[in-house]
């Protein structure tokens, strides 16, 4: 029987360790999803970066699937992921390595802090 609670997962993390956190908050908000959960990730600080089309392609870790992969499964399971309403334009852009990202994935939503805490108020936090 499913637990059916609110989740949320914070991810902080950008490109620095090479999408390690990233991929493990993903699997762990798909892990939520398969539960029953109501499941958002939000992505604060240089975490914003993955709320970008085409950031995560290229990026994988020994045992994981393809860390694009894992942003999509979420997102096609009713994942919720929401970027961060003051970092998605200050702290992503600064994390790109490439010509700055303009487009944020489809199905993304742009919150702040009261989004979070509505969602986790009677619910699971969860940071990576």
């Amino acid at each position: 029987m499913p637990i059916d609670t609110n989740v949320v997962i914070m991810l902080t993390a950008g490109k620095a360790d090479n999408g390690k956190k990233a991929t493990l908050a993903f699997s762990c908000a798909l892990a939520s999803l398969m539960m029953g959960n109501t499941t958002a990730m939000f992505l604060t600080g240089d975490a914003t970066v993955w709320g970008y089309r085409g950031s995560a392609e290229g990026i994988s870790v020994q045992g994981f699937p393809p860390l694009s992969e894992l942003i999509d499964q979420f997102l096609d399971a009713s994942g919720r992921l929401i970027l961060c309403s003051v970092c998605y334009r200050t702290c992503a852009a600064g994390s790109v390595e490439e010509s700055p990202l303009s487009e944020t994935r489809q199905r993304s939503e742009i919150g702040g802090f009261a989004t979070v805490l509505e969602l986790a108020a009677n619910g699971t936090c969860i940071t990576f």
